[in-house]
């Protein structure tokens, strides 16, 4: 077993009294976000999954065309799943099935590429390839919109309802930065080949030249999306995401990614201006630390009622957390796992976690998986395990 996970064995009879730190505590030891003109926003470190910080972060708002992030989620995936092709031909929506708001300024009698209109949806935010792609692979926005209430489920959406695929105003269309912070990073992490298509900053289409609304992407050349929105009621929105250099122990260096959601801004300006204030304070207050790397720290675990006594357990992954800048010493781990498993037990199987704190303050969790597989034994041995295990319970 690896030595730093053979201290943490230790820390189980400790933890009821070392989870009892106070917010002030927290508060202390946590660097203070910058004061933002805007009531809703989250910033998260994508590199490890952490929230940096977040106000309000629950709230429900009007997404607005920050919906459109979901649009392209479902585009994404049907491109994946070959349901259509970026080279496809579809039909123009009819005017009257466009709604006021941003367009790419399709023609209804011309027909249009699936790849034009992700274009346009992303870098424009564009209504009438919104309606376009929805009809395209479900047949009907109000199919398509089923699927984004699907696809909001499974990724743990709780607090979001979609009630169209272009985000405008209704009364079930609702989210919260949270949710839609969730839904950009899954949309990074399964889909990376299409995250170029959110950075670009301009689409001339039909003889006509549109910018993105994102200011960041001229701003900041680490930012490479994601989208933006306005409300009438609610005022301006943004995702966004950037990635930057990060310094890795003494010689080595990472592409560390942080995305961030904003709501309720008053003007573009004051959207551009808060977003970039939160990216640097993401990335200038907060440093990598590996505490492990992919299978540095596997051990054993006892297997009963299986073909082998032990399984083999690991990091599927470098364990990496975000802590605030030169806090390093301060951080402790806590290695939870059963005693032993029964078989079957599956390669991938999570079987535990590593718990991840700051002095008293717990700040992240990092699974722990079966490295192997055990397949059951044969009836005799599931016979004398059954009665090992009875034996060990008296």
């Amino acid at each position: 077993m690896h030595p730093r996970l053979g201290q943490l064995f230790f820390f189980l009879i400790l933890l009821p009294v070392l989870t009892l730190g106070s917010r002030a505590t927290f508060a202390q030891s946590w660097p203070a976000p910058p004061k933002l003109a805007a009531p809703n926003w989250m910033l998260i470190d994508a590199t490890t999954g952490q929230t940096l910080a977040s106000a309000n972060a629950d709230s429900r708002i009007n997404p607005a065309s920050l919906s459109k992030l979901m649009t392209a989620y479902l585009t994404f995936a049907a491109l994946r799943e070959r349901k259509i092709r970026l080279d496809q031909n579809v039909a123009s929506p009819t005017e009257a099935e466009i709604p006021q708001g941003a367009r790419m300024f399709l023609l209804p009698s011309k027909d249009v590429s699936v790849a034009e209109l992700l274009q346009g949806l992303i870098i424009l935010g564009a209504h009438d390839a919104a309606i376009a792609l929805s009809k395209a692979i479900s047949g009907s926005e109000s199919a398509f919109v089923e699927s984004m209430n699907k696809a909001a489920q499974r990724l743990g959406m709780s607090n979001t309802h979609f009630a169209n695929a272009t985000g405008v105003p209704h009364p079930e269309h609702y989210s919260t930065v949270a949710d839609l912070v969730k839904l950009a990073n899954n949309l990074i992490s399964e889909y990376p080949e299409h995250l170029r298509e959110f950075g670009r900053r301009e689409l001339t289409y039909n003889g006509i030249r549109q910018v993105n609304r994102n200011r960041l992407l001229w701003l900041d050349n680490s930012v490479d999306g994601l989208m933006t929105g306005r409300s009438e009621t609610e005022g301006f929105a943004l995702a966004v995401s950037a990635h930057r250099p990060q310094p890795l122990g003494t010689r080595e260096r990472m592409q560390r990614r942080l995305i961030a959601v904003i709501a309720g801004a008053a003007t573009e300006e004051v959207r551009a201006q808060e977003g970039l204030k939160l990216l640097n304070f993401g990335f200038q207050q907060f440093d990598i630390l590996r505490l492990f790397r992919a299978d540095e720290a596997s051990e054993n675990i006892p297997v009963f009622k299986g073909t082998s006594g032990t399984a083999r357990l690991h990091f599927p992954r470098d364990v990496l957390v975000a802590i605030p800048r030169g806090r390093a010493d301060n951080i402790r781990t806590q290695l939870e796992r059963p005693n032993a498993l029964l078989a079957p037990v599956s390669i991938g199987q999570p079987v535990g976690q590593l718990r991840i704190w700051l002095g008293d303050t717990e700040i992240h969790q990092v699974p722990v998986s079966a490295a192997e597989s055990v397949k059951a034994a044969g009836l005799l041995g599931r016979a004398i395990d059954a009665m090992r295990l009875w034996w060990r319970a008296l």
